[in-house]
C-alpha cells in the first residue's frame, strides 16, 4: 500500500491537474434532462487515521426516485495519497468514488449522481460532480455544504451564485441551514433545484441521497481496519447501516 501511495504521489502535479480542469471543462454539456429519473445515487467520503495512513471510506446509495427508498449502498475502503487542495477535491476523491461507481454500474440502472461538492461553482467551472459526472456520462449535481467561488444575488426572487458574470449555482435554504447547489454534467441548474428540494425531508438540511451516504460513512469509519485497507474490494453496507 505503501508503494502504492508512492507511485500516485509521483505523478500528482498541481499545475498539471488545474490544466486539465480548464481543458475538461470545455467538454461538460449542461441540458435539460432528457429522461425520467427514477434512480439517484448518492457519493460520500469520510476520513479516518489509521496506522499513521489516512484512509478514506467512499459510500454510494442508489434510492429510488421520488419516493427515495433505498435500492442498494456499497462501499470501498482505500488510502488516501492526495492532501486536500481546494479547487482539487476530485484528484483525491476520484481513487474511491470510481471503483464504487464501476462496480455499481455493471448491475444497477444509474441515472443521476448527487456528488458531496461541487459542480460548475469552481474556480475552473469543473468541480468533483462535473468530474464524476463526464467520467462515467451520468447526469450529476453537486451539491456542497460551503461556498467555493462566486458572489451571491438574488435573482428572480432566487439566492443564487455568480461568478465572471455567469450564474454558476444556488443556494437553497432549509430551518437547519444552507447548502450551494450546482449542476455538474448533462442538467441545468433548473432540474438540480427542483430535484435538490425534493429530495430534502424537513428534518435535514442534506438532500436523501447526500444525508444517507454522510450518514453512512460516518457509521462505517468504526469499520475501518488493517485487514480492508490491504485488501481493497467493494464491499456491500448492512442494512443495520441504513439510517
Amino acid at each position: 500500500m505503501k508503494t502504492y501511495c508512492r507511485e500516485i504521489s509521483s505523478r500528482f502535479n498541481v499545475s498539471r491537474a488545474i490544466k486539465a480542469q480548464y481543458i475538461l471543462s470545455k467538454l461538460l454539456i449542461l441540458e435539460a434532462l432528457r429522461d425520467k429519473i427514477e434512480t439517484i445515487t448518492g457519493l460520500d467520503v469520510s476520513y479516518v487515521r489509521l496506522d499513521n495512513r489516512e484512509v478514506g471510506l467512499g459510500v454510494a446509495v442508489i434510492v429510488e426516485y421520488p419516493r427515495l427508498k433505498v435500492m442498494k449502498c456499497n462501499y470501498y475502503i482505500r488510502e488516501v495519497c492526495i492532501p486536500y487542495i481546494p479547487g482539487l477535491l476530485a484528484f483525491r476523491e476520484m481513487e474511491i468514488l470510481a471503483p464504487l461507481l464501476s462496480n455499481l454500474i455493471e448491475s444497477y440502472n444509474i441515472d443521476l449522481l448527487m456528488v458531496d461538492g461541487h459542480g460548475i461553482s469552481h474556480p475552473r467551472g469543473f468541480g468533483i460532480a462535473s468530474h464524476i459526472g463526464l467520467a462515467f456520462n451520468k447526469s450529476s449535481i453537486g451539491v456542497a455544504k460551503s461556498k467555493l467561488v462566486g458572489r451571491e444575488e438574488f435573482i428572480g426572487g432566487r439566492r443564487l451564485l455568480v461568478h465572471d458574470n455567469k450564474v454558476i449555482g444556488a443556494i437553497i435554504e432549509t430551518g437547519k441551514g444552507r447548502i450551494y447547489v450546482s449542476p455538474g454534467y448533462k442538467i441545468t441548474l433548473e432540474d438540480a433545484i427542483e430535484i435538490v428540494r425534493a429530495t430534502i425531508k424537513p428534518d435535514s438540511i442534506l438532500p436523501e441521497p447526500l444525508r444517507l451516504a454522510d450518514s453512512i460513512s460516518r457509521t462505517l469509519k468504526r469499520e475501518v481496519s488493517i485487514e480492508k485497507l490491504e485488501n481493497p474490494m467493494v464491499r456491500e453496507c448492512k442494512l443495520s447501516t441504513l439510517v
